[in-house]
């Protein structure tokens, strides 16, 4: 039997429904009272019913979105890292350069770490906590990492390594920055570090670094 066709009316998007963009700014109330406690102590020590209290929600209408803390955690933690790294992407987008398209990675955490304390100490509270999270910034950094081997810029034997070693090393610029350890334009040291560790030359890594940062 033939499939039936769709008219072009059929076909369109529907609008979003009131109910919808209310749920919609519920659940972000949310995630963003759990970002404020996790900027504040512990990921252990929240509870569920603390995020619901944080919000100014009832116990009950948390649990319409969230059943159990790490889920709460999990949505952060993925939101953080989704809405960063996908502006640093748009911003790169014309960089051909994996090299490059990773030190401006690397350098943005950074200087966003140094410009919004609470931002930069909930991410590092989640980061180890939530593999989501860490997926998300890795697919990043591993296109970048594959594309600066195939350019003869990097000369890396093990991904995984060199894609903790990113990681690592920009987290822990990041809390350097946070807890006020950080040396004068640390996030341009930090990125020349990672690239010469990646195999650039010194000369090579100090050029890609000194670039200036999209706006």
């Amino acid at each position: 039997m033939d499939s039936p066709t769709l008219s072009s009316e059929d076909a369109a998007p529907q609008p979003l429904t009131r109910g919808y963009k209310k749920r919609e700014r519920t659940r972000r109330g949310l995630v963003d009272a759990a970002l404020r406690l996790v900027a504040r102590k512990e990921v252990g020590e929240i509870a569920l019913l603390e995020v619901a209290a944080e919000a100014e929600v009832s116990n009950g209408t948390i649990y319409n979105y969230f059943r159990t803390r790490d889920e709460v955690l999990e949505a952060v933690g993925i939101a953080m890292a989704a809405e960063f790294s996908d502006a640093i992407s748009v911003l790169t987008s014309d960089v051909q350069c994996g090299a490059q398209r990773l030190s401006i990675g690397v350098r943005m955490f950074i200087c966003r770490a140094a410009t919004d304390h609470q931002w930069a100490s909930a991410l590092l509270r989640i980061i180890h906590f939530d593999q989501a999270m860490r997926s998300r910034l890795a697919t990043h950094v591993l296109d970048d990492l594959r594309e600066g081997l195939r350019a003869g810029t990097f000369a890396y034997v093990d991904e995984g390594v060199a894609l903790d070693m990113v990681l690592s090393c920009t987290t822990g610029a990041m809390r350097s920055v946070v807890e006020g350890r950080a040396a004068v334009e640390h996030d341009l040291r930090v990125s020349e570090m990672i690239l010469q560790a990646l195999g650039a030359t010194p000369a090579r890594a100090r050029k890609i670094t000194s670039k200036p940062l999209p706006a």
